[in-house]
C-alpha cells in the first residue's frame, strides 16, 4: 500500500509538470501566430506631387506624365499618383488610358466622387456601357448634379433604355436643353404617351435658338397619331414656311401632301392649280404665297391706317420704332399718362398695334366666349384668353378673330411658334386684314431668318401697297438691316406722298431722309 501511494504521487507530480509546460508553450505560440497581431511596417513617406502640379500649370503635360510613371514604379499603391496620372492623360486626350488609371485608383479607394471622373473618362473614350455604370454609382449618392444627370440620361436613351432615360431626365428637366427636350419627346412618342410627347416637343421648340424644325416634325407625328388634321395642317405649313422642302426627306411627305389635298382642295381650284401628283412642298408653297393671282384679282387696298388713333404723335412713332428696330416687342414703352391700373393692358394692346376687341369674327357676330377672351387678354390673363378663344373656335372653326386672339395670347406667353401657326390660320380665313398681317410680321421677325423675313415684308407690301405701316417697316429694314439706303429713301418718299402731311409718320420719314442725305 505504501509503495502504491508513492507511485501515485510521482504520477501526479509528472502530470502537473507536463501541464505547466504545455500552457507555457501554447501562450508563446499564440503570441506569434495570432491573426490580430499587426506586422510591424516601415513608415511610407508621402509622395511629393508638387513638381507634377507645376508641370501641368506650365503646360508641360508630357513631362508630367513621364514623371508620374516613374513615381508609379516606386509607389505602385499610391492612389494620389494614379489620379494625377489619369488627369494628365485626360489633358492629352488619351481617354482610354486615363479611364484605366482612374479604374485602378477607384479599386484602391472606392470613392463615389472619384467615380464621376471615371465615368467622364469612359464617356470620352466612347465606352458608354462602362460610363453608364460609373455614372449610376456616382449619382446614387450625388443626385443633385444636373449636367451629370443629363449626360447619363442621354447615354441611356442612346442605348434604348427608354424608361431609365426618362427617369434620369426627370431629375434634371429644368436644366434640359432643346435637344434634351426633343429626346424626351421622342421617347414619350415611342411609348405612345402623346400628351407628354407634345409637351416636350413644345418645350424643345421654346428652348431652341435656331429654327425649330425637329420639334415641329415631332409635333406633326403627334398630330398624325392623334388623327388631328387641323393641327397637322397648321404644322405642315409652318414647317414648309420656315424650311421649304424639309418634309420631302421624311416619311411624312406623302401623309402631308395627301392631307393638304384633302383639306385645301377648294383653295387649289381657286388658284387654278391641279393638285394631283404635286409634292407637299409645291402644295404648301402655293398656299403660303403672299402674292398669288387670286390675291391680285382683288382690288382691295388699304389707304388709311387700321391702327387706332395714337394718343400723341410721339407715342405713334415710339410704337413704329419698336416694330422696325431689332428690339423685343415687350420693350414698347408705356406712356406715363396712362392710369396705373390700365397701364399693362394698354401696353400689351399697343404691342400688337390694335386692341383685339376691334376685330370681329368671320360671320360679323360677336361671340360671348370671344368677348370674355378679349377682356381677359386686356387684363393680362393670357391663359384664360387662350381658353376662351378655343371655346369660340369650337363653335366656329373659321372665326378669324378667335384665331388671332389665340395667336396674341400665345405670343404674350412666349410661345412664338404657336403664335405664328395660329395667326397664319387667322390670315387664311381673312387674307385681306391688315392688322392680322401686321401681327404675323411682328412674330415672323423673331422666327424667320433675315432674308425670309424681308421676303415676307415684300409680299405683304404687294397686298397693301398704300399701307404706311408696311412701307415704314420695309424702309427701316432696308436702312438698318440690309444697309441699302437708296431703297430706303425711295420708300420714305413714298410714305411722305401717301401719308397725311400733318401725320407723325410723314414727319419721321422726312427726318430719316435728311439723315440719309447726310451720310
Amino acid at each position: 500500500m505504501f509503495i502504491y501511494r508513492i507511485w501515485l504521487s510521482l504520477a501526479l507530480l509528472g502530470s502537473i509538470s507536463f501541464g505547466i509546460w504545455g500552457c507555457s508553450s501554447g501562450d508563446e505560440q499564440s503570441e506569434e501566430t495570432s491573426p490580430n497581431t499587426k506586422p510591424i511596417q516601415a513608415a511610407v513617406p508621402p509622395v511629393d506631387l508638387s513638381p507634377v502640379i507645376s508641370m501641368r500649370i506650365e503646360g508641360r503635360t508630357e513631362q508630367a506624365i513621364e514623371h508620374l510613371r516613374n513615381l508609379i514604379d516606386k509607389h505602385p499603391s499610391s492612389v494620389e499618383v494614379m489620379i494625377q496620372l489619369a488627369r494628365c492623360l485626360m489633358d492629352t486626350q488619351q481617354f482610354s488610358l486615363a479611364a484605366f488609371r482612374f479604374e485602378q485608383a477607384l479599386s484602391l479607394n472606392p470613392d463615389n466622387l472619384l467615380a464621376k471622373e471615371v465615368a467622364e473618362a469612359h464617356y470620352l473614350a466612347r465606352d458608354f456601357d462602362s460610363a453608364i455604370e460609373r455614372y449610376a454609382q456616382y449619382l446614387s449618392t450625388q443626385p443633385d448634379d444636373p449636367p451629370a444627370q443629363l449626360r447619363y440620361a442621354r447615354m441611356l436613351a442612346d442605348q434604348d433604355r427608354a424608361t431609365e432615360a426618362l427617369n434620369a431626365f426627370a431629375k434634371a428637366s429644368a436644366n434640359a436643353s432643346a435637344d434634351d427636350c426633343l429626346i424626351m419627346g421622342n421617347l414619350f412618342l415611342q411609348k405612345n404617351l402623346l400628351s407628354q410627347a407634345k409637351h416636350w416637343y413644345g418645350e424643345s421648340s421654346r428652348r431652341t435658338e435656331s429654327s425649330p424644325t425637329e420639334p415641329l416634325l415631332g409635333l406633326l407625328r403627334v398630330a398624325k397619331a392623334e388623327n388631328n388634321e387641323g393641327d397637322a395642317e397648321t404644322i405642315i405649313l409652318a414647317l414648309e414656311k420656315s424650311a421649304s422642302g424639309v418634309l420631302e426627306s421624311t416619311n411624312l411627305s406623302n401623309f402631308a401632301a395627301n392631307l393638304l389635298r384633302k383639306r385645301r382642295l377648294a383653295d387649289f381650284i381657286a388658284r387654278g392649280m391641279d393638285a394631283r401628283g404635286k409634292s407637299v412642298t409645291e402644295l404648301a408653297s402655293s398656299l403660303l404665297a403672299g402674292s398669288t393671282p387670286l390675291f391680285r384679282k382683288e382690288s382691295i387696298v388699304t389707304s388709311q391706317s387700321k391702327l387706332p388713333p395714337p394718343r400723341n404723335p410721339d407715342a405713334s412713332l415710339s410704337a413704329l420704332r419698336t416694330i422696325s428696330d431689332d428690339e423685343p416687342i415687350q420693350s414698347t414703352p408705356v406712356e406715363e399718362t396712362i392710369d396705373p391700373p390700365k397701364a399693362q393692358a394698354m401696353s400689351l394692346a399697343d404691342a400688337f398695334a390694335a386692341p383685339v376687341g376691334q376685330t370681329g369674327n368671320a360671320s360679323g357676330a360677336t361671340d360671348s366666349s370671344l368677348n370674355k377672351g378679349q377682356d381677359a387678354y386686356l387684363e393680362g390673363g393670357y391663359t384664360s384668353a387662350l381658353l376662351h378663344a378655343r371655346d369660340a373656335l369650337k363653335k366656329n372653326p373659321e372665326d378669324a378673330a378667335a384665331w388671332r386672339l389665340c395667336s396674341q395670347a400665345h405670343f404674350q406667353l412666349g410661345e412664338t411658334n404657336e403664335a405664328e401657326m395660329t395667326i397664319l390660320e387667322a390670315i387664311r380665313h381673312q387674307p385681306f386684314d391688315l392688322d392680322m398681317r401686321m401681327d404675323y410680321l411682328r412674330i415672323a421677325r423673331e422666327t424667320l431668318p433675315s432674308k425670309r423675313y424681308l421676303q415676307e415684308l415684300e409680299k405683304v407690301r404687294d397686298l397693301f401697297p398704300e399701307s404706311t405701316e408696311i412701307l415704314w417697316e420695309l424702309a427701316r429694314r432696308y436702312q438698318m438691316v440690309e444697309n441699302m439706303p437708296v431703297t430706303a429713301a425711295i420708300l420714305y418718299r413714298k410714305i411722305i406722298q401717301i401719308a397725311p402731311v400733318s401725320s407723325a409718320i410723314a414727319g419721321q420719314a422726312e427726318i430719316e431722309l435728311i439723315k440719309l442725305k447726310d451720310l
